[in-house]
Formats: C-alpha cells, sequence, structure tokens
C-alpha cells in the first residue's frame, strides 16, 4: 500500500478539532464520539494516501475540499510533500463562517 503524506495541523485547523470535541462531548454519547473519530482517522488516512482524490474548492485557489460527513468538511492543501489542514468546518455552521 502506498505510504502518505506526513500531515501538518495548521493552528486553525487544531482550534476546529477542539471546538468541536467540546461540542461532541457535551451533545454526543461516548459510542458515537468514538465512531466519529474513527471516520475522521480514516479520512486522514485517505488523504494522506491520495491527496488529489478529492475536488478543489472553490472559493480559494489550490485548496481541497473534502465532506467527512454530513457534519464535518475538511480543507487542506499540498506542500512540500505535506498534507496541510486549513480548517475543520462543522456544517451545521453559516457557510460565510467557513475561513476558506
Amino acid at each position: 500500500m502506498k505510504s502518505g503524506l506526513k500531515i501538518r495541523w495548521t493552528d486553525e485547523a487544531t482550534i476546529n478539532l477542539e471546538s468541536i470535541i467540546v461540542y461532541l462531548e457535551s451533545n454526543w454519547k461516548s459510542k458515537e464520539i468514538k465512531r466519529f473519530f474513527q471516520k475522521l482517522e480514516k479520512q486522514l488516512h485517505i488523504l494522506s494516501t491520495f491527496p488529489e482524490a478529492y475536488p478543489l474548492s472553490m472559493k480559494k485557489e489550490k485548496v481541497h475540499r473534502c465532506v467527512v460527513s454530513k457534519h464535518l468538511t475538511i480543507y487542506y492543501t499540498i506542500e512540500d510533500e505535506c498534507l496541510v489542514l486549513l480548517s475543520l468546518f462543522d456544517t451545521r455552521q453559516h457557510p460565510s463562517r467557513a475561513k476558506i
């Protein structure tokens, strides 16, 4: 199997993930949270292995958009053999709040 690119988290993506964790811990059961993180981990592995598989965002040049679930979209770019996570957008927010 093809080895993946190294994943680098921006400050924005890290803050997004922390906010999502706070929301999940307040509103979801532990079993649902575990499934969510398993799905996220699997998707990150796929992204790092096949980064060009997802379409470019219509909002910003060279930024890809990956819909993980109906609640989460990942925006990322590829720089120097590295997958750079720009934002994890909680789709329950208004689209204008996306910083991408």
